[in-house]
């Protein structure tokens, strides 16, 4: 036998169009429900219909009390049904130490011990109950946030308490600031991982310092080209070794790539040329490395020699908007512009004036110690960038040679080998260790993936007008 077929007035659900659960605005909910509501009354009628096209507040307040009514009953259905027979409460409710009162609107009100204090509003001395996690608490709770523009919990709770009592008030709020997609845009923070290895490029040991180098600019520097002519910008072109983090400083007659190629150039010569290059992904940059490529593939054509290919530079681009991938310059940055503010005082100088400090400032830099000084007098003397460089601390010169009496020249460049293999041994026994241990970026946290919306940082804009993006792809490293 096959089974009845049921009608389909029986699978149609009674659905309450007017639930709180159904809307997102507090207001909105009022409103509608007064219309409806207004609307039904009209339909009883047939004369004295209200045909006014604007809600009064009494209609609202009515659908206000209402809803808080229904919310009241259904959180609370022992207690209210106890304070209607006039009977004590559960002594497991969390309403007793609040001593609740019914008023005439048949809303459960807190009885403060306010109650003389006629000076007070009526809601202040009595506040409405409301229970936590409800729809109502969460639309009233919205609307006062938005109202107080998105402030803090203390402020959006007091600004409730004046109509209000919120059973966990505080734990309310932030469950809704939590929510509010507003909120998340103002208290955002900066995505942050666990401080990654040093890559192998910065341990990497070599008999000769700016092996491995890094380089960014700085500036400008305004300087003065004489009497009645206009001031030209200069740029600090910094160079530093990523193994020693000795720097060299050069000035860059402007931002373009030719500039940058200049001053490179320069230093190449004084320190030779690098095996590796690590910079920032800017324009001049990227430029000076595909004028080298062509440079390279135009000497190969003609007279290039075999020991002239070795000099051949492998450059590498730090991804764009990421500072902390040139951790290693931007702090040496940060140390040459103090130590050239420090000599020009804001004084009004010359191109060959700034030379001058940038000179001394590379001076002072690398004769900063980079090992642990003891007080031991029989200790080695501290360990500096310039001992890779010359062989000198700041002025004071590698000693002679012992045979000082017989010039040697196979000796000499032996002595000095061991000199500079002295050194890279003592950078490895004492810099390196210093390294090891992580000063930030601590906690493991939850990666990145495919789908994800996050707020883009955008320093030429207030964070108010950041925009919202969408990860797409991943290019995970180390």
């Amino acid at each position: 036998m096959k089974a009845p077929k049921q009608s389909f007035i029986s699978n149609v659900t009674t659905e309450d169009r007017l639930d709180p659960e159904r809307f997102s605005d507090w207001l909105r909910l009022l409103r509608v429900t007064a219309w409806v509501k207004r609307f039904t009354d009209n339909c009883r009628k047939t004369n004295d219909r209200n045909k006014s096209r604007v809600l009064t507040l009494k209609e609202l307040q009515e659908v206000e009390n209402m809803f808080i009514h229904k919310t009241q009953v259904k959180h609370y259905p022992e207690e209210y049904s106890c304070i209607v027979k006039g009977q004590p409460m559960p002594r497991s409710s969390k309403l007793i130490p609040l001593n609740v009162k019914i008023d005439e609107q048949d809303l459960m009100r807190c009885d403060t011990r306010l109650t003389h204090a006629r000076f007070l509003p009526y809601n202040v001395r009595y506040p409405i109950i409301l229970p936590r996690k409800s729809p109502v608490t969460r639309l009233l709770v919205k609307s006062f946030h938005e109202a107080g523009n998105h402030y803090g919990t203390n402020q959006t709770l007091a600004a409730m308490s004046s109509r209000y009592w919120l059973i966990g008030g505080r734990e309310e709020i932030r469950d809704w600031e939590k929510k509010c997609s507003k909120c998340k845009k103002l208290k955002a923070k900066v995505l942050k991982q666990v401080m990654a290895p040093l890559p192998p490029i910065r341990l990497k040991k070599s008999m000769r310092a700016f092996a491995n180098s890094s380089v960014d600019f700085a500036g400008p520097f305004l300087t003065k080209q004489g009497r009645g002519k206009v001031r030209q910008k200069r740029y600090l072109c910094l160079f530093t070794c990523l193994s020693s983090r000795a720097v060299h400083l050069k000035i860059a007659f402007g931002l373009d790539t030719d500039s940058f190629l200049n001053a490179f150039y320069r230093m190449s010569s004084r320190r030779g040329f690098p095996e590796e290059m690590y910079s920032d992904n800017g324009t001049n940059f990227v430029g000076a490395y595909n004028e080298l490529l062509e440079l390279y593939e135009q000497m190969d054509k003609q007279k290039i020699t075999e020991k002239a290919n070795n000099h051949r530079i492998k450059w590498h681009f730090n991804p764009p908007l990421a500072p902390h991938f040139g951790g290693v310059h931007e702090s040496m940055v940060k140390s040459a512009k103090r130590a050239i503010y420090a000599v020009l005082n804001s004084a009004d100088i010359t191109d060959e004036e700034l030379l001058t400090a940038i000179t001394g400032a590379e001076g002072l830099i690398n004769s900063r110690p980079i090992s642990y000084q003891t007080s031991h007098p029989k200790d080695d003397t501290v360990l500096t960038p310039n001992h890779f460089i010359h062989g000198q601390i700041g002025g004071q010169f590698t000693p002679e040679a012992v045979d000082s009496t017989v010039f040697n020249v196979k000796k000499r460049w032996r002595y000095v080998q061991e000199i500079v293999k002295h050194f890279w041994h003592r950078w490895l026994r004492e810099f390196i260790p210093t390294l090891s241990n992580r000063k930030k970026w601590h906690q493991e946290t939850r990666d990145l993936k495919v789908n994800d919306v996050v707020l883009v940082i955008d320093a030429d804009k207030s964070r108010g007008e950041w925009s919202l993006g969408r990860i797409v792809a991943l290019h995970p490293g180390n």
